[in-house]
């Protein structure tokens, strides 16, 4: 059953029974377990099927205080990414001050801003290659998840949302994946959105808000702002 939800300005349609996960672990690409440096292998390279499922891990508590929504102020951040083919894409962004801008150079399609504990970021990624909408960019992502996250991470799915975001008088279509897991000691909560910011159904960027669970009210308050803000410069 689908239900209108208003919330925080954003019109979601909720799709019941999702269940969802990380940077400083964001998890975006079918993945198995990190390696030394906290980094995730991608592609396929889980486990053989015959291997026993290690026990579910029991998170270790993560006491730092919570991000506060209304304790957040943003700064608009300019930054360039590149294509597959290696032009330049310039975009706009709001995120919390004094997070910091890095890069992968094995990423040229993305950026991650970091918070100064380094446990909260938010990813952008845009010039994504294949031109699916919103929900079928998050449908896919989710198939992945499931297919490939080892049992004693313990993903759990916890909505799958798709919607309209009003952005400057403009409307965003904008589908939203949001999940836990425990990719090393600590439970990180996720939120994947994919927005759609040239008036049509192709999703243009993808982002993903990422910290600790006590951060869920202020991951939820720089994923909207971000997703209104987002937007190609030239």
């Amino acid at each position: 059953m689908k239900t209108a939800v208003l919330a925080s300005g954003v019109v979601l349609v909720a799709v019941i029974g999702g269940v969802g996960g990380y940077v400083v672990g964001d998890l975006t690409e079918p993945t198995t377990t990190a390696n030394a440096n906290g980094t995730y292998p991608t592609g396929d390279d889980s486990p053989p099927a015959t291997d026993p499922p290690l026990p579910r891990k029991t998170p270790e508590p993560n006491t730092l205080a919570a991000l506060e929504a209304d304790e957040l102020s943003f700064r608009t951040q300019n930054f360039t990414i590149h294509d597959e083919s290696g032009a330049p894409v310039r975009l706009s962004i709001r995120v919390p001050r004094g997070w910091q801008l890095t890069r992968d150079p094995k990423m040229p399609r993305e950026v991650k801003f970091l918070d100064p504990e380094r446990e909260r970021a938010v990813r952008v990624e845009s010039a994504l290659p294949d031109q699916l909408s919103p929900t079928d960019s998050m449908n896919k992502l989710v198939a992945g998840l499931k297919s490939s996250q080892p049992y004693e991470n313990d993903l759990k799915i916890l909505s799958q949302t798709d919607g309209q975001l009003e952005a400057n008088g403009e409307v965003r279509t904008v589908s939203t994946l949001v999940y836990t897991f425990i990719p090393i000691k600590t439970l990180r909560h996720v939120i994947v959105r994919w927005v759609a910011t040239g008036g049509d159904d192709v999703a243009t960027v993808e982002m993903s808000i990422t910290g600790l669970p006590q951060d869920a009210a202020g991951l939820n308050a720089v994923a909207l702002e971000a997703s209104r803000s987002v937007r190609e410069t030239g």
